[in-house]
């Protein structure tokens, strides 16, 4: 009998990823949105590996158990990648072989997941948020800027970890690599990492450190210890209209940093974003794939000497996110430079395990 993992799409990815910054400093008037979500019409991950675990080293991501279990990735269409916005609800995306080696009378808690830190969609995103209303500033005033959508493109490329992915401002959207950032996790911080599920895990969230710049100290001392913490990243259309970023070693007119040590956040208005995974890999240079871990939707022990069916149900609404900014000179009185990044938004997963 053949074993597979099935990867399905129920109505609507993996992953809920990434905290991203962009603060203005010196000698600018910087405004900036907190994201509006778009779906993606096409959202393809490239899987590594997966790994179903009794227990796991909630400070390096390693699963220790003396029974976890290996899948492989069984995809040779598209050079390995998984349209998951492309099947049918309820249809197989891809498949990873290896449930046979699921021993009996073990119980699994988790699910570790490996994929490429590059993804590839295809969307627009609207400055609206999900009633359909008009987001606001960082500042709390409606946005006013002169961008109504920020688009995917393939012309926009990014695979260097240290510039910021663009989206386009105008044009029908076309299938576009998203490199993810490099930046800290629960690796390097503990931030909101739990062994406990999301809901459970919440209150706990201020009790671990996380990557948190200190800005006064860093730009009124001269302080920047908390700066060595962050990945700061440049942004080509500051930088051509003569912008210098922030530095580890110095404030520049803006910064823009990322962090996957928090593994849940607020959306900058009190509004909880809802995430399923309990840990998340940083990035480096060096780094191909990111590393999550999900906790099972219930712990699973096998009982029957039938292979288990393992499905992972996806949702990609809300799957892509655009960032919009804005930033003026204070002694300009031009219109100033506008863009807006793209990044993986609020897609979901459903992990459940089955005789």
């Amino acid at each position: 009998m053949r074993n597979i993992v099935k990867f399905f799409l129920l109505k609507t990815t993996i992953l809920s990823l990434t905290i991203t910054n962009v603060v203005a400093n010196s000698n600018v008037v910087g405004n900036w949105t907190y994201g509006a979500y778009g779906t993606p019409t096409v959202f393809k991950v490239k899987p590594l590996s997966m790994e179903l675990c009794e227990s796991f080293d909630i400070s390096t991501g390693i699963c220790n158990g003396a029974n976890d279990v290996a899948f492989i990735p069984n995809v040779t269409d598209d050079n390995g990648r998984c349209d998951l916005a492309g099947v049918a609800p309820g249809a197989v995306a891809c498949t990873a072989a290896g449930t046979d080696g699921i021993p009996k009378n073990v119980t699994f808690n988790y699910m570790k997941a490996t994929i490429s830190r590059t993804m590839w969609l295809t969307g627009s995103v609207e400055p609206k948020d999900t009633n359909g209303d008009t987001i606001q500033w960082q500042s709390n005033s409606d946005y006013d800027g002169n961008l109504s959508q920020c688009v995917t493109n393939s012309s926009n490329t990014n695979t260097n970890g240290s510039s910021a992915p663009l989206g386009s401002t105008s044009g029908t959207p076309s299938e576009q690599a998203i490199f993810f950032l490099n930046g800290p996790g629960n690796d390097d911080y503990y931030g909101n990492a739990s062994t406990s599920s999301w809901s459970e895990a919440r209150g706990n969230s201020q009790d671990n450190p996380q990557a948190t710049p200190d800005w006064n100290a860093g730009c009124n001392s001269g302080d920047f210890d908390t700066f060595q913490e962050l990945e700061f990243v440049s942004i080509p259309p500051l930088d051509a209209s003569g912008y210098t970023s922030t530095t580890t070693s110095s404030c520049g007119n803006y910064s823009y940093y990322n962090d996957y040590s928090g593994v849940w956040q607020e959306d900058g208005t009190g509004n909880e974003i809802t995430r399923q995974i309990i840990w998340q890999s940083g990035l480096s240079s060096s780094d191909e794939g990111l590393v999550m871990i999900y906790k099972l939707t219930s712990p699973y022990t096998r009982t029957s000497d039938t292979p288990p069916t393992l499905r992972m149900a996806f949702d990609v609404t809300g799957g892509l996110r655009a960032q919009f900014s804005q930033y003026i000179a204070t002694e300009d009185t031009s219109p100033g430079t506008e863009f807006c990044t793209l990044d993986v938004g609020r897609p979901s997963v459903t992990i459940t395990i089955s005789d």
